[in-house]
């Protein structure tokens, strides 16, 4: 059976933060968004979307230690892990393969607006790929809104998402020689003043 691809769990990652984002503005009678939600709701709403894949060859589980999952993923581990790879910390969600050893790591982040606040996980990514193992990506998907009372909230936040985001990022993968995939999607689009996105990034060997 073929494995499933990167853009499906690109897919599964934008699917499950839209999904919460809808969820969360019906529970709270549609006075909420979804910045106002913990992260672990997105976490779970990305994890089922993964998990509804029509393909056996995964599994996923939930806040597993990094240094564990190094181990799992037979990973040359010779004297000290890297100190970004922050071994002693957990990812938000872990994706195998069928046969029992870790396929990628994806992170979480809710309401950012600022590289900086996913600069600790694309680092751990970067860190993690660098090993010789059987993890093959890692994934920071986040949600990012914005309100601007001068209006062209749209233009403003896809702007940020590629100069600020994706252009950045793929400077640092194209600098480690990796690679670098991306998804958005914007999650509601009914005023010129507020702006919402999904985005997930994937970086692979």
């Amino acid at each position: 059976m073929a494995k499933i691809t990167k853009n499906e769990i690109l897919d599964a990652c934008i699917i499950g933060i839209n999904n919460s984002f809808k969820e969360y503005l019906k529970w709270s009678g549609g006075t909420d968004w979804l910045w106002k939600a913990p992260e672990y709701f997105l976490t779970v709403n990305i994890a089922k979307e993964l998990w509804s894949i029509k393909n056996p060859a995964k599994f996923i589980t939930l806040e597993d230690n990094i240094h564990s999952t190094l181990k799992e993923a037979d990973a040359k581990i010779k004297g000290k892990i890297e100190t970004k790879a922050r071994a002693n910390g957990r990812s938000d969600i872990l994706f195998w393969w069928a046969k029992g050893t870790p396929r990628g790591i994806i992170e979480v982040k809710n309401g950012i607006y600022q590289k900086k606040h996913i600069q600790e996980d694309l680092d751990r990514i970067y860190a993690i790929l660098k090993k010789d193992s059987t993890i093959e990506f890692g994934v920071v998907t986040f949600y990012i809104d914005r309100h601007f009372t001068s209006g062209y909230a749209t233009k403003k936040i896809e702007t940020r998402i590629k100069e600020k985001f994706l252009e950045e990022i793929q400077k640092e993968t194209h600098s480690k020689s990796l690679k670098m995939k991306k998804k958005t999607k914007q999650v509601i689009d009914n005023s010129d003043i507020d702006a919402a996105y999904a985005v997930a990034i994937m970086i692979y060997k």
